[in-house]
């Protein structure tokens, strides 16, 4: 009997230490996300555990969170390029009905994955050159200008010849009064 009541201890402390460590690895996630002027450091990531970019997820994802944090959550998570984050980062893109969360989505999958999956990136965010949010189109396109293949070449040429507003057109680096 004794024996089974200290097998049941040690299981308790076990849980116990795996909840504590867990708390303590978002408390050190959310800590890396504050601060006035925070700006995306990829060596103070590097320094937090190695599955911390599954905790950043779960922050981006977490309604719970302030804006702000979700979004340098969703910012950060560009240091750790795989298919979770690709996933997360499409689902943003084509899920959301948020353009905010739209428009991040087009910068995080372009930050993360502009060299890794330049393809899949581009067959992607084709469709969003023919969106309503021109902030959204011009976003895209200036990731497919980073990509610099003949197909966005060539879909960039499309799109600029369509374009009405002379911002839009100056954000995609085309002054309209000079390209005739």
């Amino acid at each position: 009997m004794i024996m089974l009541s200290r097998l049941y201890l040690a299981f308790l402390l076990m849980g116990m230490s795996a909840t504590v460590s867990a708390a303590t690895e978002t408390e050190q996630v959310l800590a890396s996300l504050q601060g006035y002027e925070w700006q995306l450091d990829r060596e103070r990531l590097a320094g937090l555990p190695v599955d911390s970019w599954r905790t950043l997820l779960d922050i981006a994802q977490d309604a719970d969170q302030l804006d702000y944090v979700r979004a340098r959550a969703a910012a950060s998570l560009t240091a750790f390029p795989n298919e979770d984050v690709w996933r997360f980062f499409i689902q943003s893109t084509q899920a959301s009905t948020a353009v905010v969360s739209r428009r991040r989505g087009v910068d995080g999958l372009c930050a993360a994955f502009h060299e890794s999956r330049a393809a899949a990136l581009e067959a992607a965010l084709v469709p969003l050159l023919r969106e309503a949010d021109p902030h959204l189109r011009v976003q895209t396109a200036a990731c497919l200008q980073r990509l610099d293949t003949e197909t966005s070449r060539e879909v960039l040429a499309v799109y600029r010849a369509a374009i009405a507003q002379d911002w839009e057109a100056r954000a995609v680096s085309i002054d309209r009064r000079h390209a005739k």
